[in-house]
């Protein structure tokens, strides 16, 4: 089962129920009853392992971090291999769990939850500090320009998870592999950063 190195058995199963929940209905549509429904137990039984829906929104946002976490620790290669990689990895796991998209990326969840909001908020500068730090690399190295503007183009790389992710659910209702237009935009967007040395 996904996620049970990580989390447990029982919060492993609670965890994919919100996120299939997430996906079918919105965050708005996830209920204890229907997490229980899709665990398969009965809705008290459900806080024996969690305390509240914060706690699991929380339990996710710490789950990505990790998951995260593990995919820098492995990668290997130069800058443009390593965000290449790093993109590959996203689209895999989004388009296999779209609910964690729809979670993540939450407006309504966070405007509502100032304490969500500060998680999601942490979780996103960590991720851009990594992003940054290949850029970094790349720069140094020569692959990258060395006037790149690091802030722009790391949230410009976030942003093609963004955008993919709506071209893929919307426009193309999820008929074509999520992590391949996620390469297409990642060929556009290197065109931006790229020395004139770099390029191939």
């Amino acid at each position: 089962m996904k996620f049970v190195d990580e989390l447990g058995k029982r919060k492993a199963e609670i965890v994919s129920a919100v996120l299939k929940i997430a996906d079918r209905f919105g965050v708005k549509g996830i209920t204890t009853k229907r997490i229980a429904q899709e665990v398969g137990v009965v809705e008290s039984s459900l806080y024996r392992h969690v305390s509240s829906k914060v706690e699991i929104f929380l339990m996710i946002m710490d789950l990505a971090d990790r998951l995260i976490s593990r995919i820098f620790k492995e990668m290997s290669g130069n800058a443009e291999e390593k965000l290449r990689i790093l993109l590959g990895y996203i689209g895999e796991f989004l388009q296999d769990f779209p609910g964690m998209y729809r979670i993540v990326f939450s407006d309504e969840l966070y405007t509502e939850r100032p304490d969500l909001f500060g998680r999601f908020r942490d979780f996103t500068l960590s991720l851009a500090k990594r992003i940054e730090v290949i850029l970094k690399e790349g720069v140094k190295s020569g692959m990258f320009r060395k006037d790149v503007d690091l802030e722009i183009s790391t949230f410009m790389y976030l942003g093609i998870v963004d955008t993919s992710f709506t071209l893929w659910n919307f426009i193309y209702d999820r008929n074509q592999d999520l992590k391949e237009i996620m390469f297409k935009f990642y060929e556009q967007y290197l065109l931006s950063i790229k020395s004139v040395e770099g390029v191939k």
